[in-house]
């Protein structure tokens, strides 16, 4: 069986048989959990381990790219600086790079498990 929490995959037996997919993790605000239970044949099994597979390459492109635009805003920085202390009155601030969410690619991932016949459950948890 399959668990996902934090958006790392490790395959662990559940005695439940459910698996459990955690994402929002924040301090406040309800939890939000998905129970996945996986199909019941090999080839949807397979098949769900190509989507683990896809989900993790959607995640490192996500930090790949987030890397690229925090690599290319030190840069752009850099020449403002310079512009700046050129005593140019054109100069133009860099844009910030925006986080971006891997939650599209957690999306993807249950809708790739569920097409492979495996049953996703959302359920809310509700934190105090």
């Amino acid at each position: 069986m399959h668990a996902v929490q934090d958006g790392r995959w490790t395959w662990a037996p559940l005695a439940s048989g459910l698996l459990g997919l955690l994402l929002g993790l924040t301090a406040c605000g309800p939890q939000i959990v998905y129970d996945l239970t996986p199909p019941e044949t090999p080839e949807g099994r397979v098949c769900t381990v190509q989507c683990q597979s896809s989900a993790a390459l959607c995640r490192q492109m996500q930090q790949n790219a987030e890397q690229q635009c925090q690599n290319n805003y030190a840069l752009m920085q850099q020449n403002y600086q310079a512009c700046r202390d050129s005593g140019s009155k054109h100069c133009v601030m860099p844009p910030y790079c925006t986080s971006l969410s891997t939650s599209v690619c957690d999306q993807s991932f249950r809708e790739c498990f569920a097409a492979c016949g495996g049953t996703v459950t959302t359920r809310v948890i509700e934190r105090k």
